[in-house]
């Protein structure tokens, strides 16, 4: 694996300024320099001194590690995956000349990704419908691009935190009256709350009125139906989402309107996701979360008790805690199901999670499955050298119905393995000894390991040679 070495920051000295809302002359004047000469280190003519770049980072409010190579690591990964593919084979490609790209170009980049998204969706489209294909249907319209990645790739950009969404739940928190703790009776506060200000009755459904519904809200006759089904969890997570709804949607479409998204397919999800981190930043409000989070050493199970959340939801929300000047530690999350497809993936920690699937099936959140319910550590070392420090879980979900179909997950969280030690699961685990480092890749095809034995795919920097007479560790050999 090639490392780069020297990065041109302009064009990102660039998007961060215009992301901020800055003129070229009104950062020049703030740094002390002219608008020309900031333009010609925009335009990448000029290199930018660091005494300049933390100027510009404390006028732009940002860190120095926002214009870092770090910034870009996850996109790095995402379009070494996509180059990994064999019809690029004869460009001889490097990483070293990926990284320059990217660190130059990251919406250039970004493009490519979309591009590549765009025609891995139509493929499979294209090959689901010769399996299933309809001549009389003349259903020959159906959109091939997928927004879920687009969502990601935009709270990734936001690290996941968006202040004003926080204020406004800290806000209506004190309006409504909630306090902390399991047996609080959040449920009843909010329901009532429902009903007195926004004239809405809660109605739980029984499984003889509705198996299948989860939750509904008739806007005609303002009634927010609920299955008994729920547990008291997701109910009370629901309710806050309903609340949410009816509280913040105008904040949240500034959100949107902020991130300069118009699609139609993308602006629902955004919005549902958007309307999900509000319920979670209402039941699990940022100063005591953070506060409990550390005082009990990010002991996942403790503060779902505390908080009366569930597994996912606090895990999920141990990812939001980015506030300048108060963070938390930095994690990665990624949530799978037992086919290896990933429904959710956002990393702070730096390690890279592919886009579209084909983990590392050495990753522990896929051997959880082999033993659900019970959490797994693990010191896992990339190949560029970085070692992390995981847990995973996996569980069933689904309603708890004799004969209802239920579904396994897996959820992982992570961080730099620096933090480690801040987190209760490194308890008895000797952090110094490498032998207990479990070697890791992001995906086969990028990954230099040969000697691995669940290797899937020979790596794409190495030439294959196959060799009837000799079978090794893996069945590739390469030169």
């Amino acid at each position: 694996m090639h490392t780069n070495t020297e990065i041109n920051l302009g064009p990102r000295l660039k998007k961060q300024r215009i992301d901020k809302g800055f003129s070229q002359a009104k950062l020049s004047k703030s740094m002390g320099i002219s608008p020309s000469y900031l333009n010609l280190i925009e335009s990448g003519k000029r290199k930018i001194p660091v005494s300049l770049l933390i100027k510009a980072a404390d006028q732009l409010e940002l860190s120095i590690k926002d214009f870092s190579a770090e910034s870009n690591k996850r996109l790095l990964s995402d379009v070494m995956d996509v180059l990994s593919n064999e019809i690029f084979d004869d460009l001889k490609i490097t990483n070293h000349d990926t990284s320059n790209f990217i660190g130059s170009n990251p919406n250039i980049a970004k493009a490519l990704l979309t591009i590549n998204d765009t025609f891995k969706s139509f493929k499979e489209d294209m090959q689901n419908r010769l399996e299933t294909m309809d001549v009389t249907s003349g259903d020959i319209n159906k959109p091939t691009r997928l927004p879920v990645e687009l969502v990601s790739d935009i709270l990734q950009e936001n690290k996941n935190y968006f202040h004003d969404l926080e204020i406004s739940s800290e806000k209506l928190r004190e309006e409504i009256g909630l306090e902390i703790g399991p047996n609080i009776g959040s449920g009843s506060k909010l329901t009532k709350f429902l009903e007195t200000k926004h004239k809405i009755k809660v109605k739980i459904v029984t499984v003889s009125e509705d198996e299948k519904i989860v939750k509904r809200f008739d806007e005609k006759s303002k009634t927010f139906y609920l299955s008994e089904m729920l547990t008291y969890t997701s109910r009370n997570f629901h309710l806050a989402s309903q609340v949410a709804y009816l509280e913040a949607s105008d904040l949240i479409e500034k959100v949107i309107q902020k991130n300069n998204i118009e699609s139609e397919e993308v602006v629902p999800l955004l919005k549902l996701s958007l309307l999900n981190y509000y319920a979670a930043a209402f039941m699990m409000p940022y100063e005591d979360f953070l506060q409990s989070a550390k005082l009990h050493r990010y002991d996942v199970e403790i503060l779902m008790h505390h908080y009366a959340c569930s597994f996912e939801q606090v895990t999920h929300r141990l990812t939001n805690l980015q506030r300048p000047g108060n963070e938390g530690v930095p994690f990665h999350f990624l949530k799978t199901d037992i086919a290896g497809n990933v429904s959710k993936r956002f990393s702070l920690s730096g390690i890279h999670i592919p886009r579209h699937g084909g983990s590392c099936p050495r990753w522990n959140v896929y051997t959880a499955f082999l033993n659900p319910g019970k959490i797994h550590p693990q010191i896992s070392k990339m190949p560029d050298g970085k070692v992390y420090f995981c847990i995973a879980r996996a569980f069933e979900k689904g309603v708890e119905k004799h004969g209802m179909p239920k579904s396994f997950v897996s959820i992982g969280l992570g961080c730099d393995m620096k933090y480690a030690k801040d987190l209760v699961y490194s308890e008895g685990i000797d952090l110094k000894n490498k032998k207990l480092q479990m070697p890791i890749g992001v995906s086969c095809r990028i990954c230099p390991r040969t000697e691995c034995q669940q290797r899937a795919f020979p790596p794409i920097d190495k030439e294959l040679i196959l060799d009837i007479r000799y079978r090794g560790t893996s069945p590739y050999v390469t030169i």
